[in-house]
């Protein structure tokens, strides 16, 4: 019994590549770990990374084809209208080997296994939630290693001549640090990105936030799960000898457990973590409320040095929406403690969903300029634009879908559309989303902190980061880079910044006065792309 698992390439556009919320960032994992379970119980497993290797979907079929192997498992990612041309590949690939087992596993199929097996039958199961135990005994009753047939696994969703058939659900895996450390792909191919190495200390989230799903993946009652420190330590170990890369970063969704013993835990991985000897630095991500001084020093000790905190808004009526469980007041003093620390921070922030009013929009314009986070035109432009994206297995999309307040569309109706209550926030929204994609059209989002490093370039000021050099280039027109000389990127951007912040004023004045309508979106659109091209000529 030879297995394959595969990371089919990660196909973006204009629109999706801003996107990232297809997935929690915990999902880069799961083959990683599905693939070490399969080694662990003695089957013959290949991991093809396709994405990392730089294939193509062409590419991806021909080495399809050219392996062989007698179970495909595809951690099948949500690519939004692009999905189609994975599923195109794998029918390729069924008829070509038809006596293979195709299985799909990771949280788009969970959530959308019953539009997937309906209209791609060739397809012969799927996984629900954590796929490590659920793929080893699927693959060991195929090889006959197990009794029973391979039909009854539990946790499966086989396709059947009647359609599909779910089996009885898998509890969620409680103990961590009884599984084996996840495949790691070779040093060559992750030096192609030049990033860190992934860790995942902890499973779950103790929140319950409605645009989030992923305890709705791990199951009902689920709750966050960690890994020891020691055990913890004994894989970025294991993983800085093989690789020789002292960055890493915790992929949870939320690094921190619950209360006090949460608290404990993290200063005692702090302390394993203060005594490596190499380099170490790492990044996470956590709630506001994780925020603790004490935590957090001992962290930085050990060589902390990014925090992706999930704020999500300025707005105490738009948290309370999202059952986030925080406060302003406690989204801003976690900012103030890790500023004061000296780490990078990047948010997770939402300016619009389907309550959001025009008071709620100017909350959050202030408390954005309050905490000084506005500081460089890509990361404004991510924190104006970005609204609620409602996939199916969040809270949102079945409550909304049950008012009528949701359309589905997307591939296999995986995605909600909705148009916000408030028609005037509605027509900011449109309006600041086109706007703000032509900024990052210009800058690249180059000057955007991302957990890889310091920001490229920046405006200056109170920043994380920034060049202070004088560079030249800039985009003008239709998009894409490209070198005028004279031209000053960071005077060009610090201008840009500070029209990102005045033309989302200037539109909540107008959509209050009634100029800003549905019917006006069009002509906001052409004044700001013009004010833009004139910033531009200008500098």
């Amino acid at each position: 019994m030879r297995v394959l698992l595969l990371n089919p390439p990660l196909l973006t556009d204009p629109f999706t590549d801003d996107l990232v919320v297809n997935a929690p960032l915990s999902a880069c994992l799961l083959t990683g770990y599905a693939g070490a379970c399969l080694k662990q119980a003695g089957l013959d497993v290949t991991v093809m990374d396709a994405d990392l290797a730089g294939l193509d979907v062409a590419q991806t079929r021909e080495q399809l084809l050219a392996e062989h192997f007698d179970l495909l498992g595809v951690h099948l990612k949500f690519l939004w209208g692009r999905t189609a041309e994975i599923m195109a590949m794998l029918r390729a690939v069924k008829e070509e080997k038809p006596h293979i087992h195709l299985n799909l596993y990771g949280h788009y199929p969970t959530f959308a296994w019953e539009p997937l097996l309906q209209q791609f039958p060739f397809v012969d199961s799927v996984v629900l939630g954590e796929p490590e135990f659920t793929l080893t005994d699927l693959a060991r009753r195929l090889a006959g290693l197990d009794e029973g047939f391979w039909q009854d696994t539990v946790g499966l969703v086989v396709s059947g001549e009647r359609g599909p058939v779910q089996n009885p659900p898998r509890s969620a895996i409680t103990d961590l640090d009884a599984l084996p450390f996840p495949l790691q792909p070779s040093p060559e191919l992750a030096g192609r990105r030049n990033t860190h190495n992934y860790i995942l200390g902890s499973r779950g989230c103790f929140g319950r936030c409605t645009f989030c799903y992923l305890n709705s993946f791990y199951g009902p009652g689920t709750v966050w799960r960690g890994r020891s420190p020691e055990n913890i330590v004994a894989e970025i170990d294991e993983v800085y000898k093989a690789t020789g890369n002292p960055s890493f970063y915790f992929a949870d969704a939320n690094f921190f457990g619950p209360g006090e013993r949460g608290r404990q835990r993290a200063l005692e991985l702090a302390r394993l973590l203060k005594w490596r000897d190499f380099p170490l630095v790492f990044g996470l991500e956590c709630r506001s409320s994780d925020v603790d001084e004490e935590v957090f020093a001992g962290l930085v000790e050990a060589g902390l040095r990014d925090v992706f905190l999930g704020v999500e808004s300025g707005s105490q009526s738009a948290l309370d929406r999202f059952q986030k469980g925080t406060t302003v007041a406690q989204n801003e003093r976690a900012i103030v403690i890790l500023r004061q620390l000296g780490l990078n921070i990047s948010l997770g922030f939402i300016n619009f969903d389907p309550g959001t009013t025009l008071e709620e929009i100017r909350e959050n314009l202030d408390f954005l300029k309050r905490m000084e986070l506005l500081d460089c035109p890509s990361t404004t432009a991510h924190l104006f634009f970005h609204r609620q994206v409602v996939l199916r297995g969040t809270p949102a999309y079945n409550q909304m879908l049950a008012r009528g307040q949701l359309r589905a569309v997307g591939f296999t109706a995986h995605e909600g559309e909705y148009t916000i209550a408030d028609v005037r926030a509605e027509a900011v929204a449109r309006v600041m989303g086109a706007v703000a994609r032509r900024v990052l059209d210009i800058t690249g989002g180059e000057d955007m902190y991302t957990a890889r490093g310091p920001k490229i370039s920046c405006c200056g000021g109170k920043g994380n980061g920034g060049s202070g050099v004088d560079c030249e280039i800039i985009t003008a027109g239709g998009g894409g880079p490209s070198v005028l000389p004279g031209v000053g990127r960071q005077r060009l951007y610090k201008r840009l910044n500070l029209f990102l912040q005045d033309f989302l004023s200037r539109l909540l004045d107008a959509a209050g006065r009634g100029e800003l309508n549905l019917g006006t979106v069009a002509e906001f659109v052409m004044a700001g792309q013009e004010e833009i091209e004139g910033i531009i000529k200008d500098v």
